[in-house]
């Protein structure tokens, strides 16, 4: 059964930053789906059409699924059944699609991961339908197990995720059939330098960053191999665990996670973290801090950044969780202007938090900028429902 609700939230004021209340109901749509192995309903990433429609995938019930959004947010009725499009790819456990982009002929490639035979990389047509002249019938498959997806210009996908060896990762790269690009590394696989990638993002000279959660940025030629050019030997360290990038207009590189330096006394991490690097991968010390920025949240314990997305204007904005323990996160944004100070004219210094009725669990996990500057987030209450809100950029 499928049912979108309404949801409640503590900002009122039409200003940046607060709810878009023309978008779904109150600037937020909810989604739950509930089947007989369960209801959790997750978005992984959400992405933007050209013709302002969104797309979120991510896990509806036990199942990968996808649904996309008019730009009212309300469900696309033309797209799957209803706006919503429920698959099962390979094996019978729980497959969940954490990756999509919008290719510029409208199809949707998306890829899932936590299938025992690899990554599986899907594309579908702009009705929802699998396209069956990718992959083999819709779906190219991998020896990965990941969720992290760049599209090329040329339409080649390139994803990054946890190789079959316990300790080995890999960028892999496939034509725009599905077939793995044997112009990329060996066989369309490249070895990363490091383990379990978070985040990845395309530079506009065709160079691909990667992020990992021990606090590392790597970067890799257009063919996969390190980019010996950047950092050290490839690589440049980071005071935070990045879980997203930006490349700036400049070239100057972002990486946005959460702050490991300290933890509050239950453990839990305490703010938002931002590094910025120069082009070369050295850190550049005019932002923030000696090139780091961190943001805590009044009274919150909990605090982690998960997505990130830059403004036109050269503005930052971050999004993730805050609150005062796991049971009571709720979705938290904060926007900076391009030194890495808080933008003091976007919600309340900066910083803006939306709780639901239930406060609990409550998690942005994906973020894109509209192009009239409004900003759309993904992500879930509780595991329960599927959140995607729209915010006010001015």
């Amino acid at each position: 059964m499928c049912v979108a609700l309404a949801s409640a939230s503590t900002l009122t004021l039409a200003q940046a930053g607060h709810l878009d209340r023309t978008f779904a109901t109150g600037g937020i749509f909810s989604f739950q789906l509930t089947t007989e192995n369960g209801n959790n309903c997750i978005a992984r990433a959400v992405a933007l059409q050209s013709d302002g429609k969104i797309v979120a995938v991510g896990q509806l019930g036990d199942q990968s699924g996808l649904l996309r959004l008019n730009p009212n947010g309300s469900l696309d009725s033309t797209f799957g059944s209803g706006g919503v499009v429920v698959t099962k790819i390979g094996a019978d456990i729980e497959q969940v699609f954490g990756g999509v982009a919008i290719q510029s002929d409208g199809k949707i490639v998306a890829v899932a991961s936590g299938v025992p035979q690899g990554e599986q990389v899907a594309r579908f047509n702009t009705d929802g339908s699998l396209d069956t002249t990718f992959g083999n019938a819709g779906i190219a498959s991998l020896p990965l197990n990941g969720d992290l997806l760049a599209l090329q210009p040329d339409g080649k996908i390139i994803v990054a995720g946890q190789g079959q060896a316990v300790s080995s990762s890999s960028l892999a790269r496939l034509d725009s059939n599905g077939q793995l690009d044997p112009a990329f590394g060996t066989g369309g696989l490249a070895p990363l330098q490091t383990f379990g990638p978070d985040a990845i993002a395309l530079q506009p000279d065709g160079k691909i960053l990667v992020a990992s959660g021990s606090g590392s940025l790597a970067r890799y030629n257009k063919n996969g191999s390190v980019d010996k050019s950047f950092g050290i030997f490839g690589q440049a360290a980071s005071i935070a665990s990045p879980s997203a990038i930006a490349v700036q207009s400049d070239g100057k590189i972002l990486a946005v996670g959460t702050d490991t330096s300290k933890v509050s006394a239950s453990g839990n991490s305490t703010g938002f973290g931002l590094v910025r690097f120069n082009p070369d991968g050295s850190i550049d010390t005019t932002f923030g801090t000696r090139g780091g920025a961190i943001t805590g949240f009044p009274n919150t314990g909990a605090t982690n950044a998960f997505a990130a997305a830059l403004q036109p204007n050269g503005d930052i904005v971050a999004a993730g969780q805050a609150g005062n323990s796991p049971a009571t996160e709720s979705f938290a944004l904060a926007r900076y202007i391009g030194s890495g100070k808080l933008d003091d004219t976007f919600g309340s210094s900066g910083r803006v938090v939306t709780t639901f009725g239930t406060n609990s669990g409550e998690v942005i996990t994906s973020i894109v900028l509209q192009s009239d500057g409004k900003i759309v987030v993904a992500g879930t209450n509780g595991g329960t429902s599927l959140e995607v809100a729209r915010y006010l950029g001015q």
